[in-house]
């Protein structure tokens, strides 16, 4: 007789359909009353999502099956209800690294687009297999299998843009209506970009630098007139038709998956924040150069915005606009760096400069993002990263009093430096900010990781005993790294808008500021098994167990005594989260064993009965 038992026993037992309900309301109410009763924030580059098998391009997309049940499945375990992607713009590699945010500000980048909608209308499921034969990787982002110009994704793209072109049904004709439109209605960006990335294929580079003068001049009134721009650009597109329209055609699907990414979170309770880039791209120079400082770049080599230029703060508050309409919320990056404008020349000798401009251009950020959402807009959705070197931009004064550019807005920080006056509810609470004008969470995309934290003598030290004051453990408890990790989850629970960064969650090794192998940078994936790893994660005590931050966020609280029914539900949960799995399997197998056994006795006891009855002797007859 054959035993079969489950291949994943563990996840069936981890939350039963029974109990998914009341798991979901325990934690609801327990962050409201622990004081998160705002946004619940997954940090999560949308290539690292997993795909499935047979969409595995290498770089996720949120569209994707396997993507979507993942977030779902953050949703139910974690409560989260944002999700927070990093930049969505075009990727520019540097050799072999794709740094997210040394890409372009206001277009969207290919990896947005979902192949496998695709194969419903113009390209063919054999196309798509092609490129998801391409891809070995399942455990690394495969930038080059999508963004690479000799990708077979490009080559499938642009067949399918020339076969568009060719508008032979009613539906390919609606299609080229539809990115006419799209076309129109970005003109002011989408116009001139369309014509750089023409010239870039031209000249066979992006430096425009390198081409002639009345290319590289084009979109400066100074040196080329309008009457001589226009006639140069029926030119190039008279040239090059199929390149400046395939531009648009890859713009327009972007934006199209893009909305559809944000709908299907919404549906789901989810809400989609965009990265505000700070900086703007070379060909965003190009297209504008009255809005940027001559001759000038910032600390990370993108062009430096004129704020005191009347078309610095216009491109500022378009670019503002545009992600009101793809986002529900904002997070602006570097924020510190529109206050405090660090510059240099764009030679070699490095001249250490800040343009001070205060919050002039977060006022102009917020004007952009409330014309958009009229009255829908909500200060709180505008989320600003003021993390910076004290050289930079200081949060307070040495009097404690609030810079007041912070005043009113929502901050961003990580508590990766803890103190008695810094990175915990507490002391943000003593420095009179409102619950709704600030987020904290633990560590970001930005941040050394927590391990590393804890690997510091004397980080350590100071965080041990806040820790340990804030939420009534035992210091000595707090020694153990797993102990600590627990307790810094725990803190960012009180706090009305929270977040966490999914290596953290799934406790995925390393991050990208620990990451000793730089070309690596932002190819962390998770794999379509993350169920198991977060599962076995938990079972050894790593991994974000956000019963756990709960039950110690309710005694610091007191509100284990205030609340004991709902107290005892968290700590229940928090057991079956870290339920090891050999005991489930070794329940399973043992329940399995005995029902099987059963079985072999019921059949042996029939078999043996009848077989007694065939073979009792007839009456009066022998034995």
């Amino acid at each position: 007789m054959k035993i079969s038992l489950d291949s994943s026993p563990a996840f069936k037992r981890r939350l039963k359909t029974s109990e998914e309900a009341d798991y979901c309301a325990v934690l609801k109410r327990g962050k409201e009353l622990a004081g998160n009763t705002g946004k619940t924030i997954l940090i999560v580059p949308s290539p690292s999502l997993p795909q499935s098998k047979e969409t595995n391009t290498g770089v996720g997309n949120i569209l994707d099956k396997k993507s979507l049940e993942f977030l779902e499945f953050a949703k139910k375990y974690w409560g989260i209800n944002c999700i927070q992607d990093l930049p969505n713009g075009r990727y520019i590699p540097h050799n072999r690294y794709w740094r997210l945010y040394s890409g372009s500000s206001m277009d969207l980048g290919s990896q947005l687009i979902n192949l496998e909608i695709l194969t419903k209308d113009i390209i063919k499921p054999e196309e798509l297999n092609k490129i998801v034969y391409q891809n070995l990787s399942q455990d690394s982002v495969n930038f080059e299998n999508v963004l690479s110009p000799d990708s077979e994704t490009e080559n499938v793209l642009k067949k399918a843009y020339k076969n568009l072109c060719e508008a032979d049904t009613e539906y390919k004709k609606n299609m080229l209506k539809e990115i006419e439109t799209f076309s129109s209605e970005n003109k002011s960006w989408i116009e001139p970009k369309s014509i750089f990335h023409t010239l870039k294929e031209y000249y066979h580079t992006e430096n425009f630098r390198n081409w002639s003068d009345i290319d590289k001049n084009l979109y400066n009134p100074d040196k080329v007139s309008i009457e001589a721009r226009d006639k140069r650009i029926v030119e190039i597109i008279k040239n090059n038709s199929f390149d400046a329209g395939y531009y648009k055609f890859k713009q327009y699907l972007a934006d199209k998956h893009l909305r559809l990414a944000k709908e299907k979170l919404n549906e789901k309770g989810i809400e989609l924040s965009g990265d505000f880039i700070c900086g703007f791209s070379w060909d965003e120079l190009w297209m504008r150069p009255k809005a940027f400082l001559p001759d000038t770049k910032m600390y990370w080599g993108f062009p430096a915005l004129d704020l005191n230029s009347q078309e610095g703060l216009a491109l500022l508050k378009e670019k503002a606009a545009l992600y009101a309409k793809r986002y529900d919320d904002i997070r602006v990056d570097a924020a510190w760096t529109y206050v405090n404008q660090p510059i240099e020349s764009v030679n070699d000798k490095k001249v250490n400069i800040r343009n001070y401009y205060g919050d002039k251009a977060l006022k102009v950020i917020e004007e952009g993002v409330r014309e958009v959402k009229g009255k829908n807009f909500n200060p709180e959705n505008v989320m600003y990263e003021f993390v910076a070197e004290t050289d930079d931009f200081r949060a307070f004064d040495s009097g404690r009093k609030t810079n007041p550019v912070l005043i009113n807005r929502n901050k961003i920080y990580c508590s990766n430096d803890i103190s008695y006056d810094w990175g915990t509810t507490k002391s943000f609470e003593n420095l009179g900010w409102k619950g709704e004008l600030y987020t904290l969470g633990t560590t970001n995309h930005d941040q050394k990781t927590m391990k590393t934290h804890f690997a510091s003598k004397e980080s350590r030290k100071l965080q041990t005993e806040v820790l340990a004051d804030l939420l009534k453990i035992p210091k000595e408890k707090l020694e153990d790294l797993k102990d600590f990790i627990k307790a810094k989850y725990a803190e960012p629970m009180r706090a009305r808008n929270n977040f966490i960064f999914f290596a953290d969650a799934l406790n995925l090794d390393g991050n990208y500021k620990d990451n000793p192998n730089r070309a690596q940078d932002y190819r962390m994936k998770i794999e379509p098994n993350y169920q198991e790893h977060y599962f076995k994660a938990l079972e050894n005590g790593e991994g974000y167990n956000p019963m756990d931050a709960l039950e110690k966020a309710f005694r610091a609280e007191g509100l284990d005594k205030k609340e004991p029914k709902l107290y005892k539900k968290i700590v229940k949960y928090r057991k079956i989260l870290e339920e090891p799995q050999k005991n489930v399997v070794k329940s399973r197998i043992l329940k399995g064993g005995l029902a099987a056994l059963a079985v072999c006795f019921v059949t042996y006891a029939a078999v043996k009965y009848h077989s007694n009855k065939k073979e009792k002797p007839a009456e009066n007859q022998p034995a």
